[in-house]
């Protein structure tokens, strides 16, 4: 308990309460690059082949395919259906839909032909792509036991002594403990003349179902601007290095409410409503090296190897509580605002490893990637810009906690391509493996497309179906026992989701 709580302690006094996680760690770390159409018509498994955009983000020995100079813009519309469920029995399931038309990538590759030399090519490419889509819109309401104000009561007390001995009213943090007090969600209810003791109107109500409901909306992106060499040794090896500038933001905004079932059914608590703003502004900087090599006319076989990314982040968040509760024969209502809230840290995520191999004839090509990678590698820095302590202990925490979440995953992807004369039809299929490491979970995706390639044209389109099984915490506890019977009065209350995808993807390319 006490340790609990002194990392919840931990967590708010160094302001930084809404974005570090191991869950954020993630999301920094599971990209990949959709920039061309043709390549999401064969779900990105093109490592292998070069001579396109996408193949170059994921393996730049691609870059010494290309024959001729190349450019490119690439754009379509996304739609986005999230189904929510709070996991208790005989909660409903919510949808809520997101459509946004999107700008997936645009680059130029310029050819080289050496005079007098073994190298076929030797190629630079500049490309802006798209790697990670954070767009969502999500919603759930349902009943299930416990409440925000348990946490608002856990970062309120004294993790240096026992039961609900709390801190001072000054001592407690801006953004949650102290617009509970402010609010009476928290309170003293002075039966403790020596220290300050709180509680909350629901602790007299262990076991209540008490109805919940959030509204979330997520926007933002990654995006990677590379400057990429590589030659054609030969026509049997191909070599290639990116040096990839990955930046972004990452905005959320969300709407959580409490309320009783029934009118005056658990007074004096009416309803509470909490808001949440959180702005990161992400760059930063990594590079890849691959190599393709052709031992028979056929066949290709790649590798390519990215190195850790390090990222500068930049969180600027901010919240807002507002209580209703009865008091003196009336309803009493008071809002609570805290101030903006600004930290900068980093963020190394994980290296990665792509393997690839591809079957090419005149009548198109099959294509296999694998993806290996071990999330668990992510690693914060709390203190490059700090000299808190608190920073520090958080920070270590924060770091146990992605080496016990994660396990290293492998990732599938198949696809192929038909050639008819100039068209080309193509479809793909991918497995991915969740990299919690308490599943053994996979996720899905098809897609499918065509093109059409002129003697100094091209034009694709593809289409991807995505679904994606996921689970969040809408507020998070130390699971504490308030009352020290034995059982959790402050548990923490998880949603399910599923997330269903729809991409088209149009490609316009010119050889130059």
């Amino acid at each position: 308990m006490k340790l609990l709580l002194s990392i919840l302690s931990i967590f708010i006094c160094t302001q930084i309460s809404f974005s570090q996680t191991a869950s954020e760690a993630l999301r920094y770390s599971l990209n990949r690059s959709a920039g061309t159409a043709r390549a999401l018509a064969c779900n990105n498994a093109i490592g292998a082949l070069g001579g396109d955009f996408t193949a170059i983000a994921i393996n730049p020995a691609g870059i010494g395919l290309f024959r001729k100079s190349d450019v490119y813009v690439s754009i379509g519309p996304v739609f986005q259906n999230i189904e929510s469920q709070l996991a208790t029995e005989k909660n409903g399931i919510y949808s809520k839909t997101k459509e946004s038309f999107q700008f997936h990538g645009a680059g130029i590759v310029f050819t080289g032909e050496p005079i007098a030399s073994k190298w076929s090519n030797v190629n630079f490419a500049i490309n802006f792509i798209k790697t990670a889509d954070f767009n969502e819109n999500s919603y759930f309401k349902g009943k299930s036991i416990g409440s925000i104000s348990d946490r608002f009561l856990e970062l309120a007390l004294d993790p240096n002594q026992t039961g609900l001995i709390g801190l001072e009213p000054n001592q407690l943090d801006n953004f949650e403990a102290g617009l509970a007090y402010e609010t009476g969600v928290i309170y003293d209810p002075g039966t403790d003349p020596n220290h300050t003791t709180y509680t909350t109107d629901l602790r007299l109500y262990p076991g209540y179902l008490l109805p919940k409901e959030q509204i979330t909306k997520i926007t933002g992106g990654l995006y990677d601007f590379s400057l990429g060499l590589g030659g054609n040794f030969n026509e049997k090896i191909a070599v290639g290095a990116n040096l990839n500038i990955p930046f972004g933001e990452f905005n959320r905004e969300s709407t959580y409410n409490e309320y009783e079932a029934k009118k005056d059914e658990v007074l004096p608590f009416i309803n509470l409503e909490f808001k949440e703003t959180l702005k990161t502004k992400v760059s930063g900087i990594n590079a890849r090296l691959g190599l393709i090599y052709k031992p028979v006319h056929f066949l290709r076989l790649g590798i390519a190897w990215q190195t850790p990314s390090y990222l500068w982040l930049t969180d600027q968040f901010n919240t807002q509580l507002s209580n209703t509760y009865y008091n003196n024969r009336r309803d009493t209502s008071l809002t609570a605002y805290s101030p903006d809230g600004e930290f900068t840290y980093r963020l190394t995520t994980p290296s990665h490893t792509v393997l690839s191999v591809a079957g090419v004839s005149k009548m198109g090509f099959i294509s296999l990637d694998i993806d290996f990678m071990n999330p668990q590698n992510a690693h914060y820095n709390l203190t490059a810009d700090s000299d808190n302590a608190g920073d520090y202990e958080f920070q270590e925490e924060l770091n146990k906690d992605i080496e016990k979440q994660f396990k290293s995953i492998i990732q599938y992807r198949l696809g192929a391509e038909f050639v008819i004369q100039k068209f080309r039809i193509r479809g793909g299929y991918e497995i991915l493996e969740q990299a919690y490491a308490n599943t053994d979970k996979f996720d899905s995706a098809y897609s499918y497309g065509f093109g059409y390639r002129a003697d100094r044209w091209y034009l694709d389109l593809a289409y991807k179906n995505a679904k994606i099984e996921q689970s969040y915490a809408p507020y998070l506890t130390g699971n504490s026992d308030f009352d020290g019977n034995g059982t959790i009065d402050a548990p923490t209350p998880l949603v399910n989701q599923k997330n269903i995808q729809q991409r088209i993807q149009i490609t316009l390319g010119f050889k130059l």
